[in-house]
């Protein structure tokens, strides 16, 4: 009789019961073996197992409490994720550069590399070759860090099974990203994602996401783009393609995309589609001018930006009516890097809703400009985990 069917759904079970604690230890951060067995409805014997099995890989650190209250018996012994142990890097793709980090099982960026370049206008195999030689330098350069894992990588475009199959951003195509960056890193363990896809799983790990069953992230930057979160997972669609939401069409007849067609949102909200406009008004004008501008009640300005948050508003609408999330989070450089902008959000969604303001809670990320950072780092935990438990 053959019996490998059990043998597998056995092995699943306890795969599934080994990643269920341990997220109940991180997600707590001090936590006994009695509240784990409350929490996740197992047994006590089961439970314990499963904590030895994680000391003994040295991903999980049982001390005894600090607790001094008790004057009965021994001091409890909590648990906690060795979060300085298992270290992965994170890296981003952008147009303006690329920018590395050492990240920690917290989301914590324990060292931080960058590179400014027009990457834009590179091949992507120079591009990769400058990723490759960031990652190395980073880890060259802080020897006393314990072994690094894995490497995550983000980048714009539509990505699937480790190969950039379009980025309109970069203008690459069908590039094995995965491939080439473990022959010029000589690391085996190298992932990439979608930038956006990798926020969100950011998010859901260490930021605004995690409390909610569902969310959604929304970046503005040098793109448009969403990532969906339901019921803790990521919603990728046919081919990774999910949360395109920057190319979806506003106006058939308006501004042309760097994907070849017109009128695609991100045509009236990235960053350089701001500058196009502002150039018209002053040619040599940056994003921090423009903003500038805006604070100093210039009618050009205002009427930009004003049209940029009622952009803003159309796009978040979309998201609520199409997805209904418990959350919104919005995100990327464009939110990031200006206070001014940051504010105005903040200001127009503190309120309750109105207009086109729906019924989900709508947040700016609060982790930061290294988000995509810890993003990519959390792509590299989420497969590496996937090895390990």
């Amino acid at each position: 009789m053959d019996n490998s069917g059990a043998r597998l759904d056995k092995f699943l079970m306890r795969k599934s019961n080994r990643k269920l604690v341990f997220s109940a230890i991180h997600k707590k951060g001090s936590i006994s073996r009695v509240q784990i067995a409350n929490m996740t409805h197992m047994s006590l014997m089961t439970v314990g197992r499963i904590v030895d099995e994680l000391v003994g890989i040295g991903i999980v650190v049982e001390e005894e409490s600090g607790d001094t209250t008790s004057t009965v018996g021994r001091r409890p012994k909590l648990l906690h994720v060795a979060s300085d142990r298992f270290l992965s890097v994170g890296v981003e793709i952008d147009r303006d550069g690329i920018y590395a980090g050492v990240i920690n099982l917290y989301g914590s960026v324990l060292r931080k590399l960058e590179y400014k370049f027009n990457c834009s206008g590179e091949s992507a195999e120079t591009v990769l070759k400058k990723v490759s030689k960031l990652i190395k330098q980073i880890l060259s350069e802080n020897p006393e860090l314990p072994v690094i894992p894995a490497v995550g990588v983000a980048c714009p475009g539509l990505i699937d099974d480790g190969v950039i199959r379009f980025s309109s951003q970069m203008k690459w195509k069908d590039v094995p990203a995965v491939e080439l960056l473990r022959k010029y890193t000589g690391i085996n363990d190298v992932f990439i994602d979608n930038e956006v896809k990798a926020h969100g799983m950011a998010e859901d790990m260490f930021g605004l996401a995690k409390s909610y069953r569902s969310s959604v992230v929304l970046t503005m930057g040098s793109g448009i783009g969403s990532s969906i979160l339901i019921n803790h997972k990521l919603y990728r669609g046919k081919r990774n393609m999910a949360g395109e939401i920057g190319h979806i069409c506003i106006n058939p007849y308006g501004n042309m995309c760097e994907c070849g067609k017109r009128g695609c949102l991100q045509t009236y909200m990235a960053d350089w589609a701001i500058l196009r406009e502002a150039r018209m008004v002053q040619e040599d004008i940056t994003l921090e001018g423009v903003f500038r501008a805006y604070s100093e009640k210039k009618p050009w300005a205002e009427e930009l930006i004003g049209r940029v948050m009622e952009y803003l508003s159309i796009t978040i609408s979309i998201l609520a009516s199409t997805y209904s999330p418990d959350i919104i989070i919005l995100c990327g450089r464009l939110i990031e890097e200006h206070e001014v902008f940051r504010n105005l959000i903040e200001e127009r969604y503190r309120h309750p809703a109105e207009d086109y303001r729906p019924d989900p809670l709508v947040l700016v990320s609060d982790l930061g400009p290294d988000g995509t950072i810890v993003g990519a780092g959390t792509l590299a935990y989420y497969n590496m985990l996937d090895k390990i438990l």
